[in-house]
């Protein structure tokens, strides 16, 4: 995911710099190996380090990297959002599946596959995957031509996700590969900050998190004792999270004509 973790780490370098007004300059370049991603620097001499990583459900890396090598959209005519009913999918079929099922969606007028008629489902046995569930739900959007597609939700039901963010935070601590940027941080000389920046995927989030409308939470995410700062972005939230003094806080985004190019 190569592209996407690329983006993600803009992102959150620009965000961080802008919150703590400091210049965030990259720092794993120039051949050095197992670094933190950045480093930050306030005008008066004092110094940070700020690692990123996304956070994913493992089964679904595979095809979340074709997704993001793609822009997570389809090419289509009509515009239309396909949502997976599993957290791993075979991408290529599926994505084949998809789009003929959005082809003949716009040849008989409907609006879901499952509204197609019995001729045209019994010369493609296939779509009647959608009338099962068991493929994912296509529907049509009023955006651009061409089909976003997202991950499964962890919860479907409001009821069925946690109630506090902070235990959902706490479940990424576990994943296989973040020890390892835990590790970065703390190795880092000379440094007063340590800064772990976590870009959160659609699949890793309950559906209660899904957007930014929710509380900041109140209690502290066990396990990141070795980080002095957390962050927490996700792609449809407006504005971001920071963990500092054993207080969580939203944080706006920087107006956009702050924004550059970044």
């Amino acid at each position: 995911m190569s592209a996407f973790s690329d983006r993600a780490e803009r992102i959150a370098a620009y965000l961080v710099g802008h919150a703590t007004a400091a210049s965030v300059v990259a720092h794993d370049i120039d051949g050095r190996q197992g670094v933190v991603d950045f480093l930050i620097r306030w005008p008066d001499g004092v110094a940070g380090a700020l690692e990123v990583t996304l956070v994913v459900e493992h089964a679904s890396i595979e095809w979340q990297a074709l997704a993001a090598a793609e822009g997570w959209r389809w090419p289509a005519t009509s515009s239309w959002d396909f949502r997976a009913s599993e957290v791993s999918f075979r991408y290529k079929s599926t994505r084949r599946l998809v789009l003929r099922a959005v082809e003949l969606c716009d040849r008989w007028s409907v609006d879901d596959p499952r509204d197609l008629p019995q001729d045209a489902l019994i010369a493609e046995p296939g779509l009647r995957r959608f009338s099962r569930w068991d493929l994912g739900s296509l529907t049509r959007s009023p955006f651009s031509p061409g089909v976003t597609v997202y991950a499964r939700t962890t919860a479907e039901f409001i009821e069925a996700a946690p109630s506090s963010f902070s235990r959902v935070v706490e479940t990424w601590h576990d994943q296989p590969h973040m020890a390892s940027h835990i590790a970065k941080l703390v190795e880092t000389p000379d440094v007063a900050e340590r800064h772990l920046f976590l870009v959160a995927m659609d699949d890793v989030l309950p559906v209660r998190f899904f957007t930014d409308d929710f509380d900041p939470p109140a209690t502290r995410p066990l396990g990141f004792d070795a980080v002095d700062v957390l962050w927490v972005w996700s792609n449809y939230w407006h504005r971001f999270l920071r963990y500092r003094h054993q207080e969580w806080k939203w944080i706006d985004f920087p107006p956009p004509q702050d924004a550059g190019g970044s």
